[in-house]
């Protein structure tokens, strides 16, 4: 008799999985930030959130969405950024900011996610949309649980969806140039091909492109990521941006050997896997600290 896993006769559905991923990871069993002082711990892809501020779920230019999966929690850095960014762009008549996700009350992995980083609440995803329900009015709570980003590339073509981008060109890059030059703001990721489209229209009006880094899988959102804020002792920085705005490093993105990569038949690398080092101690007091304002965990 045909033996299934177990751990596939438990998840033979997708809420089953979730569910059994969630609780594997305590990072996502807390139900609210830590009382303690705010603090990024460690690195963007190995860390924790000491007192974390919670998104609101709107606000003047902004709204969250996927509220339901209680990702909307980050440093008040990064609170502050998203509120005084979406501030601006509603006064250009951009529209209303759709934020996707944050980080977890305590920050932390995903279980079920393909995020690596988003652990120390620095990062935020900030959807492209066009809806014009999302222009002109907030979005009701069943909305903002189903209405979805539009994509701007094709990933398995690794080309702009040149449609999409003209239904929205008049907006984005205003608003990535306006993330962009805001001082906090250590790196964008986008999709390549939005990159070189964007090093293709600005001509020597390119230093604002600087930040933003070529990255695989940001078709339907672009990823701002903060520096570390001052005080922030046990915040570790990624190594500052030196490559030009807009240069050949770009141009490895749309390589023979990329797109290999892309589709699966490059070599397979011969180089040990490295072994994930732990989270950093202090993790273990910010996991286990009393919640704010509830004094539960």
């Amino acid at each position: 008799m045909f033996k299934r896993p177990i751990q596939t006769l438990l998840c033979s559905g997708a809420l089953l999985c979730a569910a059994a991923a969630s609780a594997a990871n305590p990072w996502e069993q807390v139900q609210r930030p830590s009382s303690q002082t705010p603090d990024s711990i460690g690195n963007y892809s190995n860390g924790c959130l000491a007192g974390a501020a919670e998104m609101p779920l709107r606000g003047k230019g902004f709204q969250v969405m996927r509220s339901d999966r209680e990702r909307r929690f980050g440093n008040p850095e990064l609170i502050q950024f998203l509120e005084d960014l979406s501030a601006r762009v509603a006064a250009r008549g951009l529209g209303r900011l759709q934020i996707g996700d944050m980080s977890l009350p305590r920050g932390g992995p995903f279980s079920h996610s393909s995020h690596k980083s988003h652990q120390t609440g620095l990062d935020v995803d900030i959807w492209y949309s066009q809806d014009a329900r999302a222009l002109k009015r907030p979005l009701t709570p069943w909305e903002r649980e189903h209405v979805s980003a539009i994509p701007l590339a094709n990933d398995e073509k690794n080309q702009l969806i040149e449609k999409n981008w003209d239904e929205m060109r008049d907006k984005v890059p205003q608003i990535l140039r306006l993330a962009s030059e805001d001082p906090r703001v250590e790196r964008i990721f986008v999709h390549p091909s939005i990159k070189r489209k964007l090093c293709n229209i600005s001509g020597s009006n390119n230093a604002w492109l600087r930040k933003l880094r070529p990255w695989w899988g940001h078709s339907y959102h672009f990823h701002v990521r903060l520096s570390c804020p001052d005080g922030d002792r046990d915040c570790k920085p990624q190594h500052p941006v030196t490559q030009a705005a807009c240069g050949p490093d770009l141009d490895w993105w749309f390589s023979d050997e990329f797109l290999a990569l892309l589709h699966g038949t490059a070599p397979k690398s011969k180089k040990p896997k490295r072994e994930k080092p732990p989270m950093p101690a202090q993790c273990k007091k910010v996991l286990s600290a009393p919640g704010a304002r509830t004094g539960q965990p």
